[in-house]
């Protein structure tokens, strides 16, 4: 796709089509990588990844807020890949990310595809990836076909997500008008999981952060929900709940 000034409203409903044709192009129509023949087994550490397991699994929208070290965005791929595993009706894991970038640094200006402009940015997730399936070079190859997506909230308005998990990270740097839009990108068969530390807001006015209403607004509604992590369902290090008393009180 040649670089464009400003992109039409129908370059952005191509935007997915496109990217999973460019990389398969580049890489080759087949790379021998498929979900199917991937072993996913979900083992859950404590009472709120199970809570969260099962959010994911029974709601379309889920907000999973709580401080670092809980395990959320790695419970959050396990499950997503879990379901679309079991049930086909979702193809693809869109994986979103909240930027705070410097001006005139916006994804448009780098050099590259959307992926390598996105990659230094993903390790939140591909770190997770790579853990579960114990490779990168399955994680790289789930994304060159397409099951696995990078997509830019620069470039959703517009867009429908279907058939689809949509986990988006970073969401306590997401205005309510940016939260707004996109979950109402959710089309069918599709579920949006947002993640976020509402104590680690890089906004310059943290006011802005819409990530603790819309876990108040959610909670316990018919087609979405919220799960709160708290300190003690560190999973990563048994110091880092007494770390983070002993910065609050700083």
């Amino acid at each position: 796709m040649a670089r464009k000034k400003n992109l039409t409203r129908e370059d952005l409903e191509d935007f997915a089509e496109y990217e999973v044709k460019t990389l398969t192009s580049q890489n080759g129509s087949k790379n021998g990588v498929k979900l199917q023949d991937i072993k996913i087994e979900i083992k859950c550490l404590n009472e709120k990844q199970k809570e969260l397991r099962r959010a994911i699994e029974e709601k379309d929208v889920v907000i999973s807020t709580g401080p670092a070290g809980t395990g959320r965005t790695y419970m959050s791929l396990l499950t997503s890949l879990h379901l679309m595993k079991t049930e086909l009706k979702y193809k693809r894991l869109v994986l979103v990310k909240s930027l705070q970038v410097i001006k005139g640094e916006e994804l448009g200006f780098l050099p590259g595809n959307v992926w390598e402009k996105m990659e230094p940015h993903m390790f939140s997730f591909t770190g997770n990836l790579d853990k579960i399936f114990h490779s990168p070079s399955i994680t790289k190859g789930l994304i060159e076909n397409g099951v696995i997506e990078v997509f830019p909230i620069a470039y959703i308005r517009g867009v429908t997500m279907d058939n689809c998990i949509v986990i988006v990270d970073e969401a306590q740097n997401l205005s309510m008008h940016t939260f707004r839009t996109l979950v109402t990108r959710i089309g069918r068969n599709c579920k949006m999981i947002f993640l976020g530390d509402t104590e680690q807001v890089d906004l310059k006015d943290k006011e802005m952060s819409c990530l603790k209403r819309v876990g108040d607004l959610f909670s316990g509604q018919e087609y979405a929900t919220s799960v709160r992590f708290e300190d003690e369902d560190s999973v990563r290090n048994p110091i880092i709940p007494g770390l983070l008393k002993l910065l609050r009180n700083a």
